[in-house]
């Protein structure tokens, strides 16, 4: 009789476990918990909405921006004297350079033979009572001869070669008295020591769309700061010498001009002038962190898109976005897809 005794306590037993481990609700059912696995951790981002702004910081000083090359504009020669050397501060109506008359002045002595000629036979022509036609052909090569003889004379003023304005002398080619050199070529390069102005210059091309009147703040340490804008463009070739001493060839850079809100500004003596440029400004915009956007196809177009991670109740949702402007600190400007309340999976 022991046996089924201690069978029915055991089938009491497990059905008194499951009752305790189980939860009845009104109906008398009974809800076991499923145990679930740990979630994923990912790292996030939140997208917002803001202006998407792009600086560059250059160096500024006060230089003499505007230079003029100066060359022999109508004739080329021997240069027969050069009277400047670089650095040299120059007067106005200041001698630079001559060129050796002989040649010129044999021009003219043969134009000269040319011109009397001419008007030997007009005259003779006239005295002997020629047609009309004849006596209008004689003027006509009369007045061509005279013509070439004033251009020729007028040259003479071009022999000496002056400075346009008081300046110095920035660089002077390789040029010495007795050199040959050609009309329209480079002999020197003189700045206008009048205009000393807060100058940028470009060297890497970080300003190419800076254009006039584009507005920028200058700072010099933490004791100044101030507002200006950019007042011209200043473009010139510069050459770098290569391996070598050999010529890398030209290279463009542009300096910009830039003036002060305040006129009465007063910098300081020690210390780099900084300049900065909003190079890219986008307002109202959906901006994110670049690298959570990722390239992958299409499934529908079977084309490669741009692609991030939508953090959605828990679940990685794969969205499409079309990305705008995208700055050196590594911020993107989503023009469709998202509106700046999303958070993002990076990874």
């Amino acid at each position: 009789m022991k046996k089924p005794i201690s069978l029915l306590l055991c089938i009491a037993l497990a059905a008194s476990l499951m009752t305790s481990c189980g939860k009845s609700d009104d109906d008398g059912n009974i809800f076991i918990p499923i145990r679930t696995g740990n979630g994923i951790n990912y790292e996030t981002v939140h997208a917002t909405k803001g202006t998407l702004k792009q600086e560059v910081s250059l160096e500024g000083s006060f230089t003499e921006p505007y230079r003029v090359d100066l060359m022999f504009t109508h004739i080329g020669g021997t240069i027969e004297s050069l009277n400047v050397h670089q650095d040299q501060e120059v007067e106005e109506g200041e001698v630079i350079a001559t060129l050796k008359p002989d040649s010129l002045e044999e021009d003219i002595t043969v134009q000269e033979i040319k011109l009397n000629s001419a008007r030997s036979t007009y005259e003779t022509l006239q005295a002997q009572h020629a047609s009309a036609d004849d006596i209008e052909f004689a003027k006509i090569a009369l007045d061509l001869e005279q013509m070439e003889y004033d251009n020729l004379v007028e040259l003479r003023d071009y022999l000496v070669l002056k400075a346009p304005f008081s300046g110095r002398i920035t660089s002077v080619g390789n040029y010495r008295a007795g050199s040959t050199i050609d009309k329209n070529r480079t002999l020197c390069t003189i700045s206008d020591s009048s205009r000393r102005m807060l100058t940028v210059s470009d060297f890497n091309g970080q300003l190419s769309n800076i254009s006039f009147g584009t507005r920028v703040k200058i700072k010099q340490g933490t004791l100044l700061e101030a507002e200006g804008k950019v007042v011209d463009t200043v473009t010139q070739e510069l050459r770098w010498g290569g391996f070598f001493g050999g010529d890398d060839g030209p290279t463009t850079v542009t300096s910009y001009v830039i003036q002060p809100d305040d006129d009465d500004l007063e910098f300081l003596d020690i210390g780099g002038i900084e300049v900065i440029f909003t190079t890219l400004r986008r307002d109202d915009a959906v901006i994110i962190p670049f690298e959570a956007v990722f390239e992958a196809t299409d499934d529908l177009t079977n084309q490669t898109a741009s692609f991030v991670n939508v953090l959605m109740n828990g679940i990685k949702v794969q969205t499409q976005v079309e990305v705008g402007a995208v700055t050196d600190q590594g911020l993107a400007e989503i023009v469709n897809g998202l509106d700046g309340s999303e958070t993002l999976i990076l990874r």
